[in-house]
């Protein structure tokens, strides 16, 4: 792969995203004009609908990340990665190491220098290629140029790493691809009581005062025998 090849996966991800959002507006507008449906059985429609194109959305963007992350991860290991066979050498493994080790702490273009500077007398590839990784994440731009100047051949994987920014670190503009249009649900029906009901449980109980208690009597059948 290619940034072409990735340029056009990411475009139809965002493009199939965008059909979807234009698929579930189209359906509102349909459902919600029905007249044969009440408020609940639009309801009962839009609902599933609108969480089947959330997670349809959701699931490709999670696939735009997976495919930069991958292409990402490539160009980083054939710039200051191992090869496949050096990654099986004790010695190279070690010398790797090492060069992740004495790079880690580099916070000055000057100190960074220096030990780029090294590097090359020594021939030492591997550790020249670890300051250049800290290089790109510091913005040191002297080092990189003077990289690309002796390995022409990793100008275009340098210049394709840059470019990857534009989906990594604009996260908000990236992920507004792949948000779902509103549910915009109906309001559901309200459920109200009988007016019978209504009026029943509204009208209190007069309470019983002496004169009723004293004028009932219970015969010795449980019958209630009024006076």
């Amino acid at each position: 792969m290619n940034l072409v090849d990735l340029h056009a996966e990411v475009q139809g991800y965002r493009d199939t995203a965008g059909q979807l959002a234009d698929d579930y507006t189209r359906a509102h507008a349909e459902i919600s004009s029905n007249p044969a449906l009440t408020n609940d059985g639009k309801r009962e429609q839009l609902e599933p609908l609108h969480q089947e194109t959330a997670d349809k959305m959701h699931e490709l963007h999670q696939r735009e990340k997976t495919a930069v992350k991958t292409y990402k991860e490539k160009l980083e290991r054939n710039l200051y990665g191992l090869s496949p066979s050096a990654s099986t050498n004790p010695d190279q493994l070690r010398l790797y190491r090492e060069a992740q080790t004495l790079t880690r702490d580099l916070a000055d273009s000057e100190d960074a220098a220096v030990v780029y500077e090294s590097a090359k007398r020594s021939g030492d590839t591997i550790l020249a290629a670890a300051v250049l990784e800290k290089a790109l994440v510091r913005g040191w731009t002297n080092i990189k140029n003077d990289y690309i100047e002796r390995h022409p051949d990793t100008r275009n994987a340098l210049d394709d790493l840059g470019a990857l920014a534009k989906f990594t670190d604009n996260r908000l503009a990236n992920t507004a691809q792949y948000m779902p249009p509103s549910a915009d649900l109906p309001r559901p029906s309200a459920g109200f009581p009988q007016l019978g009901d209504l009026t029943a449980a509204s009208t209190p109980k007069r309470p019983r005062d002496l004169g009723d208690v004293m004028a009932e009597r219970v015969t010795a059948d449980g019958t209630r025998r009024y006076f």
